[in-house]
């Protein structure tokens, strides 16, 4: 493996290569080689900018990544005491990045979104979980907990803008912007080891008002931004003050919307292609979905089926300190993480067989997210399966008028999405009224906002007694705009006493038909006084204005 130390010149650089990571090519690294022995001159740390600290990370040459952009035109923005917004004009639109306060005081890497031509905003990253490092260590009481990211345990010192082209510290008011073409951004912060008493992932230190003395600290930690354009830069400093004992690491991440990301090609140092991941559309709400690991992989290019020319570029080019050198048991993994989102992970270490750090010890990683648009890239192909044929029903309809019993809290719908499921209306245009009724499902959201159970919309209907049914069918939407989809899965399931419920099948999905409104229908031979159709979305929204139980003629 071609191993290079590159010194870290960050001031004075020119550009020589912004335009390519905007429309998608990637190369080489332009650099010499270093001799693996030759020591970062005594010029070279002159140049470093005095905030900056470290200058020497151990880097590898991954072959074909995008070239390292060193200047293009940046907007920062103050919008408030707890957000900052980059943004730059690319090639596809504006896209902007924030950096935004989490409850325990920490700024952290937090939404994406282009806003194109059209003004069409893509919400590439929603923001809801965390793209910087995430720690396991060992307590003195002896139980892990996690640190870092969006897991609190960590202590805010400060926070720091600079303009990376002269050193100048930026001070800037609520609404004030300023551009720049590089910005540093230098955060200050330390690792706890609180508990987690209520095992929520989210460590008891979880929020800035809280105190903590030298006891709880673990490691001391620096971290370096470099916002340039359409690029983001990670350098992180660690210092550990106390022997920990550690579990795995996650060093470097990328949470997607599965619109944006669906597929992640991996490749490892040589530019290999390592693995192409493709996961579900709909991932589970109730984060079991598959965790596609041990992937020997330094760089991640992700993007997704609603504009594949969209696209981002992950890379850990500190293959020692942030990876371990791959011997960790997870590796590189891409998470099929819920309904709507998929996240990519750079790890480090093993749960199996956690390592000891002592105190004294040091990491230097860096990390770079680049967003690119790729004019010419297409989706694989997507197999969108044959049209659905609308049966006749069999039988005597037994459901006109009945009551009905809905998922989740809200019971009569979202918003004014509100149709009467069992009053034999409906119709075949789409309209946002009470003429549908919607089951919403977005997991950024609390529970109490949606009208769903577990990422699952169902509706029961009581049809007074035990009956003998023939046939089930519910008449719903593939919009095909706004999130309105068809439902990824629609199954039916009967019981006697409305606790119990066997499956009958699953009704059949139009996804052929991007506009299509339809009766979606199956037979049965079944016996129950309560039938339950369940819908799992495909997005945020399922659209339905009627369901439908026959009963067999007399």
């Amino acid at each position: 493996m071609n191993k290079r130390i590159i010194s870290l010149l960050l001031a004075g650089l020119t550009c020589i290569c912004a335009l390519s990571a905007c429309n998608g090519e990637g190369g080489d690294a332009t650099s010499e080689p270093i001799d693996e022995s030759e020591a970062i001159s005594q010029e070279e740390e002159e140049t470093m900018p005095e905030y900056w600290g470290n200058s020497s990370y151990n880097r590898y040459e991954i072959a074909n990544a995008p070239e390292v952009i060193t200047s293009y035109p940046t907007t920062v923005t103050k919008d408030s005491a707890s957000k900052y917004s980059m943004s730059c004009e690319t090639e596809a639109g504006k896209l902007t990045i924030t950096l935004e306060e989490r409850p325990w005081g920490c700024f952290n890497l937090w939404r994406w979104a282009l806003t194109d031509k059209q003004g069409k905003v893509h919400a590439i990253v929603p923001g809801s979980t965390d793209l910087e490092y995430v720690h396991v260590p060992t307590t003195p009481k002896g139980t892990n907990v996690w640190s870092g990211g969006n897991h609190g345990n960590e202590a805010f010192l400060s926070l720091d803008l600079y303009n990376a082209e002269n050193g100048e510290k930026l001070e800037l008011e609520i609404g004030e912007s300023v551009t720049v073409n590089s910005l540093h951004v230098i955060e200050k912060t330390k690792l706890l080891w609180f508990p987690d008493d209520n095992n929520d992932s989210i460590g008891d230190y979880n929020n800035k008002s809280m105190t903590y003395t030298d006891d709880d600290v673990y490691a001391e930690m620096v971290r370096k931004y470099t916002f340039t354009g359409p690029q983001i830069r990670l350098n992180v400093d660690y210092k550990y003050v106390k022997d920990v004992r550690h579990s795995r690491s996650y060093t470097c991440m990328f949470p997607v919307d599965k619109k944006y990301g669906l597929w992640c090609e991996l490749y490892n140092n040589e530019g290999e292609l390592v693995n192409t991941i493709e996961t579900l559309k709909v991932g589970k709400a109730d984060y079991s979905g598959k965790h596609y690991d041990k992937n020997v992989a330094t760089r991640a290019r992700l993007y997704g089926y609603a504009d594949p020319r969209y696209q981002v570029d992950v890379r850990v080019t500190t293959f020692e300190d942030s990876l371990d050198m791959g011997k960790g048991d997870y590796k590189t993994s891409f998470w099929d993480m819920n309904t709507t989102c998929n996240k990519l992970y750079f790890t480090k270490f093993s749960n199996a067989s956690p390592i000891t750090l002592k105190a004294g010890t040091e990491f230097h990683t860096e990390s770079f997210w680049v967003f690119l648009y790729v004019p010419d890239a297409t989706a694989p192909e997507i197999d969108k399966g044959e049209k659905v044929e609308e049966k006749k029903p069999v039988g005597e309809l037994a459901s006109s008028g009945k009551e009905y019993t809905l998922s989740g809290k809200l019971g009569s719908g979202f918003g004014n999405y509100t149709a009467d499921l069992t009053d034999g209306k409906y119709t075949d245009t789409l309209s946002y009224d009470a003429n549908w009724f919607s089951f919403y499902n977005q997991p950024s959201l609390p529970a109490e906002q949606l009208n769903t159970e577990n990422g699952i919309g169902y509706v029961i209907v009581d049809l007074g007694s035990e009956t003998d049914l023939s046939f089930l069918r519910a008449h719903i939407c593939n919009g095909g705009t706004a999130g309105i989809n068809a439902p990824f899965e629609a199954s039916v399931s009967v019981s006697s006493d409305g606790v119990s419920f066997t499956d009958v099948g699953k009704l059949p999905i139009d996804t052929a038909d991007d506009s299509a409104i339809y009766w979606s229908g199956i037979e049965c031979n079944v016996k129950g006084r309560y039938v339950k159709f369940s819908f799992t979305p495909n997005g945020p929204f399922v659209f339905l204005n009627e369901i439908e139980v026959y009963k067999k003629n007399a």
